[in-house]
Order: C-alpha cells, then structure tokens, then sequence
C-alpha cells in the first residue's frame, strides 16, 4: 500500500512539473493575443484552409474547411495576428462541424479566408 502511494504521490508531481505551455506555433504576436489563449490553450488549433460560402440570414456563415461544407456561428471567428486561419475544435480528430468548432481565427491582413467584414 505505501509503494502504491508513492506511485501516486510521484505521477502527481511529475504531471504538474510538465504542464504545457500555451501552444506554441512559432508566431509570438498571435501566441500572446487574448483570443489564443481562449481557444488554444488545449492545443487543438490548427491552420486550415477556410473559405466561407455564404453568409445567413441570422449572420451565421456557410463555409468550407478544407473543402467541407457546414455552417458555423458568426460568434465563433476572431481577427488574429496571423498570415494562417486557424482552426480551433474540442474535439481535433472529431468531425468538422459547428457543434465541434470552438473558434475559428482569421488573419487581420490577407488571408487564407474569405470572410466578409463582421
């Protein structure tokens, strides 16, 4: 029972030591934005081509990830200190679709995406 609780005492430490750190893409000034941090933070953000198809009439857009379609809330895209679109999921190896879509963060200046003024 003590060596079990050793055992345990010791994982416990080791995983504080070796918490990550925000995601680190090698861009510092999108890596320090507010909006990063939000959505980032799990590490599931990743750059995708984006392309949005049509904008709702509730302004909710229809859009292309990658060349699939679905519909996302207008809420979810966020102007970043990017050149690349990023996309965020709960769950990354999940489908794309709105309900998985935690953020998607567009560059302030030219971009990968087509997206119209919000």
């Amino acid at each position: 029972m003590l060596h079990f609780s050793l055992l345990i005492s010791l994982l416990m430490v080791l995983s504080v030591s070796f918490s990550w750190p925000a995601h680190n893409v090698g861009e510092p000034a999108l890596e320090e934005h507010p909006i990063w941090r939000q959505c980032c933070d799990d590490h599931d953000c990743v750059p995708q081509q984006v392309k949005v198809t049509t904008r709702q009439e509730n302004g909710n857009f229809s859009i292309k990830i990658e060349g699939v379609e679905t519909a996302v809330n207008k809420e979810k895209f966020h102007l970043v200190p990017s050149p690349r679109t990023w996309v965020c999921y709960f769950n990354p190896n999940g489908k794309i679709a709105n309900e998985n879509i935690r953020c998607i963060l567009y560059p302030e200046k030219s971009s990968t995406v087509n997206v119209p003024r919000l």
